[in-house]
């Protein structure tokens, strides 16, 4: 599944500058910093070129109706639709839809072609991440998107994006969970909160190691962490 194919010109730049600050560091090791700096602003700039590109696949939605990720979209009334769509934003209102190719009804008649489908209408939506071992990943809806479970545990951590993917710098030191992506977690089977530091503070404060990284922000290696802790001692 091609998300982002224009995407693959960047990337190869990207692949060859840390190979080469790979080399670099290890003749000069008080590079490394240097170079990790680099590799953050690089990423970021990754990041910002994927949100313009976004940003374009949103204002034109039509066009790109059809295409990207294969959804079971469950409604409320319990019937089943199987839609192929990216994941678009409202722009006015800010909430998450796919959208349904009818074929049933003409480009020209677009009203009934193009159908969305918002958080709202749904008890859930699913697709395939896995399609070796078959593993579905639910979305469930809150009142502005589908939240995916990405990181599962005693501590869980939701994102908007079941693709998404925790963020590392070129030398695997891991950065803080992008507030733009994630946005909820859950204390085991508790309720399921927004995320926020202060959350995740309360949630992790009987963990000292947990609570020093999320202090720090060190919010990933936190949840890391904590889900490790609590795992042992469930063991024990």
């Amino acid at each position: 599944m091609k998300l982002y194919p224009n995407l693959k010109p960047a990337l190869l730049i990207f692949s060859l500058i840390f190979l080469y600050s790979l080399q670099a560091s290890a003749q000069f090791p008080g590079m490394n910093k240097v170079y990790s700096n680099m590799a953050k602003q690089n990423a970021r700039q990754q990041m910002d070129m994927m949100n313009s590109m976004n940003m374009n696949r949103m204002w034109n939605w039509r066009q790109g109706a059809g295409k990207g990720a294969t959804y079971h979209v469950t409604f409320k009334d319990s019937s089943l639709k199987e839609v192929t769509s990216y994941m678009y934003t409202d722009t006015l209102s800010h909430k998450s839809f796919l959208v349904f190719v009818d074929k049933k009804f003409p480009k020209s008649d677009s009203a009934h072609r193009f159908q969305k489908i918002y958080t709202d209408q749904t008890l859930y939506i699913s697709t395939i991440t896995d399609y070796q071992a078959n593993t579905e990943t639910y979305g469930i809806p809150n009142d502005s998107c589908w939240m995916f479970k990405v990181i599962s545990g005693p501590l869980n951590v939701y994102a908007k994006s079941f693709n998404y993917l925790i963020p590392v710098d070129d030398f695997g030191n891991e950065n803080e969970l992008d507030p733009q992506s994630v946005i909820a977690i859950q204390s085991g089977d508790g309720p399921i909160v927004k995320y926020t530091s202060d959350n995740l503070k309360q949630i992790v404060s009987q963990d000292t190691e947990a609570l020093s990284s999320v202090e720090k922000k060190k919010y990933y290696k936190a949840v890391k962490k904590y889900n490790r802790h609590a795992e042992k001692a469930e063991k024990k």
